[in-house]
């Protein structure tokens, strides 16, 4: 009573990893397709050989689609269900799409045996895909099924294809099935190393991601709390094409090193405020390709000034000697900001390297203690200066 098809997105990453899909809802339908069509079916599948012919009925009742729900196959943002393997070349994901007729008396509603014809649509609009960073494919997005109905009134086969004509497998089955550009759904077809096999190539729809990991060393200051100290940073991130909610997976190293407020689900442009001490690394996996990511830091201790630069951006933060509550200058990654294409690197350990921010004291001190305390000292010590003064001037008096 039902058959299974497919929606397939080929996921792209510069590194292979999973990353969440975005927020994005395919819509389809199922009515009836044309009546008049010849199938022929091939002439060794009977004893004496002989090819059978029949011609398609217009499909009849109303059959259903189904994906997370009737009609429709919605993806959410950082559901378990809705993470996709990601590749260098692309890696295939498929989700099931339930065609079932459970609902549709072939004898009562139609004629009784044959080949009924139904028309599987893919309504969703390319506007929508590509502001959710999908890129939309070759892959038809009409497709035709032929469902094979008994005597009975009992469905005994379904054959799914692209091509809306007659079908001949008298001479070869395997011919007819290219002829017809049968397929298993709405997905692509075959590829080794990024170079499709076929000559008959459909392409599925592709999501393009890149992955960014963002790292904090202090130098010259062994000072206990500037090495733990989290330094504010501020991360602006500008999209213009990708408008739907996106979530990249973001991990921490080593939450005494670095912290952030978990990401939620929310078009990419905008801003995140992470906090990074010495040796902390905070990785973002699966940004949008299309996004340009600004970076800079804030030095918040106090009585300090650091030499502040970045390494391993595409456009670095170019030295610049910091005081208390001064910036740094913007380091920008956009390795990805071409929208609905494939990233050119990622900015990681296995990709073009860490981005770093490196904070250098400029006052070198082995202990780290001499430009914190020495104000301080200075105040203690006049304020002896004074107590001793004082003192001497009361004995005076009193003698």
């Amino acid at each position: 009573k039902s058959v299974t098809i497919y929606k397939e997105i080929t996921a792209y990453n510069p590194e292979t990893c999973k990353v969440n899909a975005p927020a994005v809802t395919f819509n389809y339908t199922i009515t009836a397709g044309d009546a008049g069509y010849t199938i022929t079916d091939a002439s060794n599948m009977h004893d004496p050989a002989a090819s059978v012919r029949a011609k398609t009925k217009a499909g009849v009742g109303t059959p259903t689609i189904t994906g997370t729900a009737a009609g429709e196959l919605k993806l959410v943002p950082g559901s378990d269900g809705d993470k996709l393997d990601a590749s260098e070349y692309g890696t295939a994901n498929r989700f099931p799409l339930e065609v079932s007729f459970a609902n549709v008396n072939f004898n009562t509603q139609g004629s009784g045996a044959g080949v009924y014809r139904y028309v599987i649509k893919e309504t969703t609009e390319v506007a929508t895909k590509n502001a959710s960073g999908i890129d939309e494919g070759t892959v038809a997005n009409t497709l035709y099924m032929d469902v094979y109905v008994d005597g009975d009134g009992a469905i005994y086969g379904y054959v799914l294809f692209t091509e809306n004509d007659d079908i001949d497998a008298s001479t070869s089955a395997a011919a007819a099935a290219t002829a017809a550009n049968k397929i298993e759904g709405f997905v692509g077809s075959e590829e080794d190393g990024g170079t499709y096999s076929s000559e008959n190539v459909s392409i599925a729809d592709k999501y393009y991601t890149y992955n960014l990991d963002v790292k904090k060393v202090v130098e010259n200051d062994a000072y206990a709390v500037s090495t733990k100290h989290k330094f504010p940073f501020t991360i602006t991130l500008s999209n213009a094409s990708v408008t739907a909610d996106v979530l990249p997976i973001m991990t921490i190293n080593d939450t005494s090193l670095a912290a952030q407020d978990a990401l939620s689900a929310a078009p990419i442009a905008g801003t995140w405020s992470p906090k990074i001490a010495d040796g902390g690394v905070i990785s973002y996996v699966g940004i949008p390709c299309g996004t340009t990511v600004t970076i800079y830091e804030t030095n918040d201790v106090t009585g300090v000034t650091y030499n502040s630069a970045s390494t391993n951006a595409d456009t670095n933060a170019a030295a610049k000697a910091i005081f208390t509550d001064e910036v740094s200058n913007n380091a920008i990654v956009n390795c990805g900001a071409t929208a609905l294409a494939a990233a050119s690197e990622n900015h990681t350990s296995t990709g073009a390297g860490v981005l770093t921010f490196t904070n250098t004291l400029l006052q070198i001190s082995p202990t780290g203690i001499v430009m914190r305390v020495a104000p301080y000292a200075l105040i203690l010590a006049a304020g002896v200066v004074l107590l001793v003064l004082s003192r001497k001037r009361r004995n005076k008096d009193e003698a």
